[in-house]
Protein backbone atom coordinates (compact mmCIF):
# COMPACT_ATOMS: atom_id res chain seq x y z
CA UNK A 1 0.00 0.00 0.00
CA UNK A 2 1.39 3.37 -1.05
CA UNK A 3 0.85 5.68 1.93
CA UNK A 4 1.96 8.79 0.03
CA UNK A 5 -0.73 8.04 -2.56
CA UNK A 6 -3.27 7.68 0.26
CA UNK A 7 -2.23 11.06 1.64
CA UNK A 8 -2.50 12.50 -1.86
CA UNK A 9 -6.05 11.18 -2.24
CA UNK A 10 -6.96 12.45 1.22
CA UNK A 11 -5.60 15.96 0.70
CA UNK A 12 -7.48 16.27 -2.60
CA UNK A 13 -10.67 15.21 -0.79
CA UNK A 14 -9.94 17.86 1.86
CA UNK A 15 -9.66 20.52 -0.85
CA UNK A 16 -12.90 19.25 -2.42
CA UNK A 17 -14.65 19.48 0.95
CA UNK A 18 -13.41 23.06 1.39
CA UNK A 19 -14.61 24.11 -2.08
CA UNK A 20 -17.62 26.44 -2.05
CA UNK A 21 -18.98 25.15 -5.37
CA UNK A 22 -18.73 21.53 -4.20
CA UNK A 23 -20.99 22.41 -1.29
CA UNK A 24 -23.44 24.09 -3.66
CA UNK A 25 -23.61 20.98 -5.84
CA UNK A 26 -23.40 18.24 -3.19
CA UNK A 27 -24.75 19.76 0.05
CA UNK A 28 -26.30 16.58 1.43
CA UNK A 29 -23.31 14.35 0.64
CA UNK A 30 -20.81 16.76 2.18
CA UNK A 31 -22.74 17.46 5.37
CA UNK A 32 -21.89 13.93 6.52
CA UNK A 33 -18.45 13.79 4.91
CA UNK A 34 -15.89 12.52 7.45
CA UNK A 35 -13.80 9.67 6.03
CA UNK A 36 -11.19 12.01 4.53
CA UNK A 37 -10.37 13.28 8.03
CA UNK A 38 -10.43 9.84 9.62
CA UNK A 39 -8.12 8.58 6.89
CA UNK A 40 -5.34 10.92 8.00
CA UNK A 41 -5.91 10.04 11.65
CA UNK A 42 -5.82 6.31 10.86
CA UNK A 43 -2.52 6.33 8.97
CA UNK A 44 -0.30 6.08 12.11
CA UNK A 45 -2.17 2.89 13.06
CA UNK A 46 -0.90 1.17 9.92
CA UNK A 47 2.63 1.28 11.33
CA UNK A 48 4.01 -0.23 14.55
CA UNK A 49 4.26 2.41 17.30
CA UNK A 50 7.71 3.87 17.79
CA UNK A 51 9.53 3.33 21.06
CA UNK A 52 9.04 5.91 23.78
CA UNK A 53 11.79 8.52 23.61
CA UNK A 54 12.38 12.20 24.12
CA UNK A 55 13.45 12.45 20.49
CA UNK A 56 10.06 11.20 19.31
CA UNK A 57 8.11 13.73 21.36
CA UNK A 58 10.42 16.50 20.21
CA UNK A 59 10.01 15.43 16.60
CA UNK A 60 6.21 15.39 16.54
CA UNK A 61 5.95 18.65 18.50
CA UNK A 62 8.13 20.44 15.96
CA UNK A 63 6.54 18.74 12.99
CA UNK A 64 2.89 19.36 13.93
CA UNK A 65 2.49 21.76 16.83
CA UNK A 66 5.11 24.28 15.75
CA UNK A 67 3.42 25.11 12.37
CA UNK A 68 0.07 25.17 14.20
CA UNK A 69 1.51 27.62 16.72
CA UNK A 70 2.91 29.90 14.00
CA UNK A 71 -0.19 30.09 11.82
CA UNK A 72 -2.58 30.38 14.78
CA UNK A 73 -0.62 33.32 16.20
CA UNK A 74 -0.23 35.00 12.81
CA UNK A 75 -3.89 34.64 11.80
CA UNK A 76 -5.12 35.64 15.26
CA UNK A 77 -3.08 38.85 15.32
CA UNK A 78 -4.06 39.62 11.71
CA UNK A 79 -7.74 39.09 12.57
CA UNK A 80 -7.50 41.37 15.60
CA UNK A 81 -5.82 44.10 13.53
CA UNK A 82 -8.31 43.86 10.64
CA UNK A 83 -11.33 43.91 12.96
CA UNK A 84 -9.81 46.62 15.17
CA UNK A 85 -10.17 44.40 18.20
CA UNK A 86 -6.62 44.26 19.56
CA UNK A 87 -7.38 43.64 23.22
CA UNK A 88 -6.47 41.60 26.27
CA UNK A 89 -9.48 39.36 25.71
CA UNK A 90 -8.29 38.73 22.15
CA UNK A 91 -4.91 37.52 23.41
CA UNK A 92 -6.63 35.42 26.08
CA UNK A 93 -8.64 33.73 23.33
CA UNK A 94 -5.42 33.16 21.39
CA UNK A 95 -3.87 31.41 24.39
CA UNK A 96 -7.01 29.30 24.75
CA UNK A 97 -6.82 28.35 21.08
CA UNK A 98 -3.16 27.36 21.44
CA UNK A 99 -3.97 25.26 24.49
CA UNK A 100 -7.24 23.57 23.58
CA UNK A 101 -7.07 23.54 19.78
CA UNK A 102 -10.84 23.18 19.65
CA UNK A 103 -12.56 24.11 16.44
CA UNK A 104 -14.91 26.78 17.79
CA UNK A 105 -12.26 28.95 19.42
CA UNK A 106 -9.93 28.52 16.44
CA UNK A 107 -12.65 29.61 14.03
CA UNK A 108 -13.41 32.63 16.21
CA UNK A 109 -9.78 33.63 16.69
CA UNK A 110 -8.21 32.81 13.32
CA UNK A 111 -11.15 32.42 10.89
CA UNK A 112 -9.60 29.05 10.03
CA UNK A 113 -11.54 26.26 11.70
CA UNK A 114 -9.54 23.62 9.82
CA UNK A 115 -6.55 24.22 12.10
CA UNK A 116 -8.18 21.91 14.67
CA UNK A 117 -6.73 18.93 12.82
CA UNK A 118 -3.09 19.52 13.79
CA UNK A 119 -3.46 19.45 17.61
CA UNK A 120 -5.94 16.58 17.34
CA UNK A 121 -3.55 14.63 15.13
CA UNK A 122 -0.79 15.29 17.66
CA UNK A 123 -3.07 13.89 20.40
CA UNK A 124 -3.73 10.81 18.28
CA UNK A 125 0.02 10.25 17.87
CA UNK A 126 0.65 10.62 21.61
CA UNK A 127 -2.22 8.30 22.53
CA UNK A 128 -1.10 5.79 19.91
CA UNK A 129 2.38 5.92 21.45
CA UNK A 130 0.93 5.35 24.92
CA UNK A 131 -1.25 2.44 23.84
CA UNK A 132 1.50 0.77 21.85
CA UNK A 133 4.12 0.87 24.60
CA UNK A 134 2.19 -0.34 27.63
CA UNK A 135 0.79 -3.63 28.82
CA UNK A 136 -1.90 -5.46 26.93
CA UNK A 137 -4.32 -4.94 29.84
CA UNK A 138 -3.77 -1.19 29.96
CA UNK A 139 -4.12 -0.92 26.18
CA UNK A 140 -7.46 -2.73 26.21
CA UNK A 141 -8.74 -0.83 29.26
CA UNK A 142 -7.93 2.52 27.65
CA UNK A 143 -9.55 1.46 24.39
CA UNK A 144 -12.70 0.34 26.23
CA UNK A 145 -12.88 3.75 27.91
CA UNK A 146 -12.50 5.48 24.55
CA UNK A 147 -15.25 3.33 23.05
CA UNK A 148 -17.54 4.26 25.94
CA UNK A 149 -16.66 7.94 25.50
CA UNK A 150 -17.46 7.62 21.79
CA UNK A 151 -21.17 7.41 22.70
CA UNK A 152 -21.20 10.53 24.90
CA UNK A 153 -18.68 13.02 23.49
CA UNK A 154 -21.24 14.98 21.48
CA UNK A 155 -23.37 15.44 24.60
CA UNK A 156 -20.58 16.94 26.73
CA UNK A 157 -18.34 18.61 24.13
CA UNK A 158 -19.56 22.17 24.67
CA UNK A 159 -19.09 21.96 28.44
CA UNK A 160 -15.56 20.51 28.49
CA UNK A 161 -13.77 21.27 25.21
CA UNK A 162 -12.04 24.43 26.49
CA UNK A 163 -10.57 22.52 29.43
CA UNK A 164 -8.97 19.69 27.45
CA UNK A 165 -5.64 20.20 25.63
CA UNK A 166 -4.70 19.60 22.00
CA UNK A 167 -8.08 18.89 20.43
CA UNK A 168 -8.49 15.83 22.62
CA UNK A 169 -12.22 15.29 22.03
CA UNK A 170 -12.03 14.63 18.26
CA UNK A 171 -8.99 12.43 18.89
CA UNK A 172 -10.75 10.28 21.48
CA UNK A 173 -13.83 10.02 19.27
CA UNK A 174 -11.79 8.98 16.23
CA UNK A 175 -9.37 6.47 17.78
CA UNK A 176 -11.84 3.55 18.09
CA UNK A 177 -12.80 4.10 14.44
CA UNK A 178 -9.12 4.11 13.44
CA UNK A 179 -8.60 0.76 15.15
CA UNK A 180 -11.68 -0.69 13.46
CA UNK A 181 -10.63 0.52 9.99
CA UNK A 182 -7.08 -0.82 10.34
CA UNK A 183 -8.31 -4.12 11.84
CA UNK A 184 -10.64 -4.85 8.90
CA UNK A 185 -8.00 -3.72 6.44
CA UNK A 186 -5.49 -6.21 7.87
CA UNK A 187 -7.81 -9.14 8.54
CA UNK A 188 -10.22 -9.06 5.58
CA UNK A 189 -9.25 -6.64 2.81
CA UNK A 190 -5.65 -7.83 2.63
CA UNK A 191 -6.92 -11.36 1.89
CA UNK A 192 -8.50 -10.11 -1.34
CA UNK A 193 -6.73 -9.21 -4.55
CA UNK A 194 -6.55 -5.45 -5.12
CA UNK A 195 -9.26 -5.13 -7.78
CA UNK A 196 -11.92 -7.23 -5.96
CA UNK A 197 -11.02 -5.39 -2.74
CA UNK A 198 -11.58 -2.05 -4.47
CA UNK A 199 -14.90 -3.11 -6.01
CA UNK A 200 -16.29 -4.51 -2.76
CA UNK A 201 -15.12 -1.58 -0.64
CA UNK A 202 -16.48 1.00 -3.09
CA UNK A 203 -19.87 -0.75 -3.23
CA UNK A 204 -20.05 -1.00 0.56
CA UNK A 205 -19.17 2.67 0.96
CA UNK A 206 -21.78 3.76 -1.60
CA UNK A 207 -24.50 1.77 0.17
CA UNK A 208 -23.59 3.36 3.52
CA UNK A 209 -23.38 6.81 1.94
CA UNK A 210 -26.80 6.35 0.37
CA UNK A 211 -28.40 5.63 3.75
CA UNK A 212 -26.52 8.50 5.39
CA UNK A 213 -27.82 10.91 2.76
CA UNK A 214 -31.31 9.40 2.84
CA UNK A 215 -31.49 10.01 6.59
CA UNK A 216 -30.03 13.52 6.22
CA UNK A 217 -27.29 12.81 8.75
CA UNK A 218 -24.51 15.29 9.37
CA UNK A 219 -21.26 15.26 11.30
CA UNK A 220 -18.39 17.65 11.95
CA UNK A 221 -15.62 15.76 13.69
CA UNK A 222 -13.55 18.87 14.37
CA UNK A 223 -16.44 20.54 16.21
CA UNK A 224 -17.34 17.24 17.93
CA UNK A 225 -20.78 17.70 16.34
CA UNK A 226 -21.43 14.01 15.91
CA UNK A 227 -24.18 11.54 16.71
CA UNK A 228 -24.32 10.01 20.18
CA UNK A 229 -26.22 7.49 22.31
CA UNK A 230 -29.49 9.36 21.76
CA UNK A 231 -29.41 8.47 18.04
CA UNK A 232 -27.87 5.00 17.78
CA UNK A 233 -28.82 4.52 14.12
CA UNK A 234 -27.31 7.86 13.16
CA UNK A 235 -24.18 7.05 15.15
CA UNK A 236 -23.85 3.67 13.42
CA UNK A 237 -24.35 5.05 9.91
CA UNK A 238 -21.96 7.97 10.43
CA UNK A 239 -19.30 5.67 11.87
CA UNK A 240 -19.75 3.26 8.98
CA UNK A 241 -19.38 6.14 6.50
CA UNK A 242 -16.05 7.10 8.05
CA UNK A 243 -14.71 3.55 8.40
CA UNK A 244 -15.92 2.27 5.01
CA UNK A 245 -14.54 5.36 3.28
CA UNK A 246 -11.12 4.82 4.84
CA UNK A 247 -11.15 1.14 3.86
CA UNK A 248 -12.10 2.13 0.31
CA UNK A 249 -9.15 4.54 0.04
CA UNK A 250 -6.77 1.96 1.50
CA UNK A 251 -7.79 -0.50 -1.23
CA UNK A 252 -7.57 2.09 -4.00
CA UNK A 253 -4.02 2.85 -2.84
CA UNK A 254 -3.09 -0.76 -3.60
CA UNK A 255 -3.53 -0.02 -7.31
CA UNK A 256 -1.03 1.71 -9.56
CA UNK A 257 -2.05 5.35 -9.26
CA UNK A 258 -0.87 8.52 -11.03
CA UNK A 259 2.45 9.81 -9.71
CA UNK A 260 0.82 13.20 -9.13
CA UNK A 261 -1.02 11.73 -6.16
CA UNK A 262 2.32 10.88 -4.55
CA UNK A 263 3.47 14.44 -5.14
CA UNK A 264 0.33 15.68 -3.37
CA UNK A 265 1.06 13.32 -0.49
CA UNK A 266 4.75 14.19 -0.21
CA UNK A 267 4.00 17.55 1.41
CA UNK A 268 0.45 16.98 2.61
CA UNK A 269 0.91 19.02 5.80
CA UNK A 270 2.15 22.03 3.86
CA UNK A 271 -0.60 21.66 1.23
CA UNK A 272 -3.17 21.44 4.04
CA UNK A 273 -2.08 24.78 5.50
CA UNK A 274 -1.53 26.57 2.18
CA UNK A 275 -4.64 25.52 0.26
CA UNK A 276 -7.25 27.62 2.17
CA UNK A 277 -5.55 30.85 1.07
CA UNK A 278 -5.31 29.74 -2.55
CA UNK A 279 -8.88 28.41 -2.54
CA UNK A 280 -10.15 31.73 -1.20
CA UNK A 281 -8.22 33.68 -3.85
CA UNK A 282 -9.55 31.44 -6.65
CA UNK A 283 -13.12 31.67 -5.34
CA UNK A 284 -13.01 35.47 -5.07
CA UNK A 285 -11.55 35.72 -8.57
CA UNK A 286 -14.29 33.54 -10.05
CA UNK A 287 -16.96 35.51 -8.21
CA UNK A 288 -15.78 38.61 -10.06
CA UNK A 289 -14.98 37.05 -13.42
CA UNK A 290 -17.81 34.53 -13.82
CA UNK A 291 -20.57 35.21 -11.26
CA UNK A 292 -23.31 33.63 -13.41
CA UNK A 293 -21.42 30.57 -14.64
CA UNK A 294 -22.69 27.03 -14.09
CA UNK A 295 -21.60 25.75 -10.62
CA UNK A 296 -20.41 22.46 -12.17
CA UNK A 297 -18.05 24.32 -14.47
CA UNK A 298 -16.96 26.59 -11.63
CA UNK A 299 -16.19 23.55 -9.49
CA UNK A 300 -13.74 22.18 -12.05
CA UNK A 301 -12.09 25.48 -12.87
CA UNK A 302 -11.69 26.24 -9.16
CA UNK A 303 -10.58 22.89 -7.78
CA UNK A 304 -7.95 22.11 -10.42
CA UNK A 305 -5.90 25.33 -10.00
CA UNK A 306 -6.34 25.11 -6.23
CA UNK A 307 -4.80 21.63 -6.22
CA UNK A 308 -1.98 22.54 -8.60
CA UNK A 309 -1.10 25.87 -6.98
CA UNK A 310 -1.24 24.39 -3.47
CA UNK A 311 1.02 21.47 -4.33
CA UNK A 312 3.42 23.69 -6.28
CA UNK A 313 3.57 26.28 -3.49
CA UNK A 314 4.23 23.56 -0.91
CA UNK A 315 7.03 22.16 -3.05
CA UNK A 316 8.59 25.63 -3.39
CA UNK A 317 8.40 26.23 0.36
CA UNK A 318 9.95 22.87 1.19
CA UNK A 319 12.61 23.37 -1.48
CA UNK A 320 13.82 26.56 0.17
CA UNK A 321 16.15 25.82 3.10
CA UNK A 322 15.34 28.99 5.01
CA UNK A 323 11.55 28.64 4.69
CA UNK A 324 11.72 24.94 5.51
CA UNK A 325 13.87 25.57 8.56
CA UNK A 326 11.68 28.26 10.12
CA UNK A 327 8.22 27.16 8.95
CA UNK A 328 8.32 23.37 8.73
CA UNK A 329 11.35 21.90 10.54
CA UNK A 330 11.32 18.14 10.98
CA UNK A 331 12.64 18.43 14.52
CA UNK A 332 14.68 20.62 16.87
CA UNK A 333 18.00 19.83 15.18
CA UNK A 334 16.64 20.88 11.80
CA UNK A 335 15.25 24.07 13.35
CA UNK A 336 18.58 24.99 14.95
CA UNK A 337 20.54 23.90 11.84
CA UNK A 338 22.39 21.18 13.76
CA UNK A 339 21.29 18.91 10.93
CA UNK A 340 20.16 19.73 7.41
CA UNK A 341 16.97 18.07 6.18
CA UNK A 342 18.63 17.72 2.78
CA UNK A 343 21.17 15.36 4.36
CA UNK A 344 18.35 13.16 5.69
CA UNK A 345 16.61 13.14 2.32
CA UNK A 346 19.85 12.22 0.51
CA UNK A 347 20.47 9.41 3.01
CA UNK A 348 16.99 8.02 2.46
CA UNK A 349 17.37 8.14 -1.33
CA UNK A 350 20.75 6.35 -1.14
CA UNK A 351 19.32 3.38 0.73
CA UNK A 352 18.69 0.27 -1.45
Amino acid sequence: MNQNAIKGLLIILVMFDHNEYAHQLFPVALQGFAFHVLGFLALPFLRPPEAVSQAYFQKILFRYYYPFFLITCAMSILTMVITGNVSLSGFENLLLALYSGNNDILKSVTQMALLWFLPSFLSVLLIRKFLGNHSYFLQRLTLVLFIAAHFFIADVAIQIRNYLPLGLLPAIYAIPLCYIAVFFNKTICRLLAPIPAVIISVCFFLVVKYFQMRLGLSQELGFAEVSDFSDPLGLLINDLEAVSGVLMLFQIARLKLPSFLEKCGDNSLQVYLIHPFIALFVFKALEKLAPQANPTILLFISILPTIWLSVTSAKIVMGNKLLRQFLFPKDYDAFTQKRDDDDDDAAVRSKP
